[in-house]
């Protein structure tokens, strides 16, 4: 049989169990009831709490800052807040707390109180922005039906704009989106929203700052019962970092493969170009040597001659390779001097035509701004190629226009074949046809000499020399940029 009190006692028994502070206060703000967690989160006994003010029982810090939920409620409006408190253990507790008004004839007579525990679902949620904070990694939501976006943190961050200024819509979104992404990416929403397709995207984002960063974005529909879009929900990552590592390593890794070539060319060119002047350098000096007493004046001239050839050779083989590998590694050293065309073109004319007749037509006053040892290398490959693979006549004309000093060096041989001339300047490249297929060689002086060219603010050109042969020409900056009147065009 139920007493008048069972009731009673089951309502208390059921409050008490309930895993939440609940409490009674009157308009006073003195207690009327409290259930068993709410005594014991305080510390005090049902008799200690019954009449007991509020701000008593929270203390005068958190008393301050509820008053104004507590104001709230006592003018009927229902509050919800979350407060950090700590219990009579001195242990740390996130909570959520509910004031419901008391509303009795049009009169609030008191509130209702309901403080729940949200410590593990606060702890989740740090923990998860602090997990989304390392991979640099934001979730998003929309609602389809209101088209209300919700963002985590770090999508803010990602976005490099304000929380608390910026609204996170999908148009605002797509206005951080670079122009040329921004329709694919919209496209790419639609076929989600309309199409319940997920997705899995990469664009790039402009901050407000103006850095560009690369987007990862993936992206799934939300569905009801009956299978209708109703929202979406997806991450952005940001993977410049990421993405800014590949493109570096892929950029590494095909410098060393370039690297490993051009060993392996040179390794190649060097036992088959370096060779035979070695070995002929060899054998004279070892004929010399052995028969010097009964070998005659004119033959061991001969033979020095040609040991001086091979020589030569063999030094400027490695001279072209010190070049080289000079200017792969961006350390070219570049010395511009006033530098006059007369003086290096006899030099080298003497050195490089190897007994060939050479034309010379150049102003003694013609002056170029070029580093003087640069200037020897480029002038003697090209009349050694013109030597080399061309015929006589061979000539080099040099003169001032305007500020900038023009070099052509021709001849009168076949010419380089057309379908070779795009590749003329590459490295380690030799035309199959004609007489360059017919002739040793390394395949990277004109590489080297263009790069000389460039690294003295000049140019290297080609074209066929009239009626037949080539013509290189290579263009420096004047020394004197005064106008001459006697200037005349380049060799044609």
């Amino acid at each position: 049989m139920i007493t008048d009190t069972e009731p009673e006692r089951r309502l208390r028994a059921l409050v008490d169990n309930l895993p939440a502070l609940c409490a009674y206060w009157d308009r006073d703000l003195r207690n009327v009831v409290a259930n068993g967690p709410y005594l014991r989160w305080f510390g005090v006994t049902p008799e200690q709490m019954v009449g007991m003010h509020i701000r008593d029982v929270l203390g005068e810090a958190v008393y301050a800052k509820n008053l104004p939920y507590i104001t709230g409620v006592l003018a009927g409006r229902e509050q919800l807040f979350e407060r950090t408190l700590i219990d009579s253990d001195g242990v740390t507790h996130h909570t959520q707390a509910s004031y419901v008004p008391d509303v009795v004839d049009g009169t609030v007579a008191g509130f209702f109180v309901l403080v729940t525990d949200v410590t593990p679902r606060v702890e989740a949620e740090r923990a998860l922005a602090e997990a989304q904070r390392l991979a640099e990694l934001g979730s998003w939501q929309l609602d389809r039906r209101t088209r209300a976006v919700t963002w985590s943190a770090e999508m803010y961050q990602i976005a490099g704009v304000d929380a608390g200024t910026f609204e996170p819509g999908v148009d605002n979104y797509l206005s951080l989106v670079e122009p040329d992404d921004r329709d694919r990416l919209l496209q790419t929403f639609r076929a989600a929203a309309e199409g319940g397709i997920g997705y899995d995207i990469e664009y790039r984002l402009r901050r407000p700052d103006g850095d560009v960063r690369d987007i990862q974005g993936r992206g799934n529909p939300i569905t009801d019962g009956a299978g209708t879009v109703i929202g979406l929900r997806g991450t952005v990552q940001d993977v410049t970092t990421a993405r800014r590592a590949a493109r570096e390593l892929a950029r590494m890794n095909q410098e060393l493969a370039e690297a490993n070539q051009l060993q392996a060319d040179i390794i190649g060119m060097l036992g088959h170009d370096l060779r035979q002047p070695l070995t002929s350098l060899l054998c004279y000096l070892d004929e010399l040597a052995i028969g010097w007493e009964d070998t005659p004046d004119s033959v061991k001239r001969v033979d020095l001659r040609r040991a001086d050839a091979a020589a030569r050779r063999v030094a400027a083989l490695i001279e072209d390779v010190l070049v080289m590998a000079s200017i792969d590694a961006g350390s070219l050293p570049c010395r511009p001097a006033p530098t006059r065309l007369a003086d290096v073109l006899a030099e080298t004319v003497e050195h490089a035509a190897d007994g060939v007749p050479v034309g010379i037509d150049v102003d003694p006053a013609v002056q170029a701004l070029v580093d003087p040892f640069h200037l020897r290398q480029i002038l003697a490959n090209l009349i050694g190629n013109a030597v080399k693979y061309g015929r006589p006549p061979i000539g080099v004309v040099a003169a001032t226009r305007g500020t900038v000093v023009k070099v052509d060096v021709y001849d009168h041989g076949e010419g380089v074949p057309d379908d070779f001339v795009p590749r003329l300047f590459d490295r380690f490249t030799r035309a199959t046809t004609g007489i360059a297929s017919r002739k040793p060689g390394t395949g990277f002086g004109l590489y080297i000499v263009r790069q000389l060219a460039l690294a003295n603010h000049g140019t290297l050109s080609y074209r066929p020399h009239q009626p037949h042969g080539a013509c290189f020409t290579l263009s420096l900056p004047a020394a004197d940029t005064r106008p001459h009147a006697e200037d005349r065009p380049p060799h044609r």
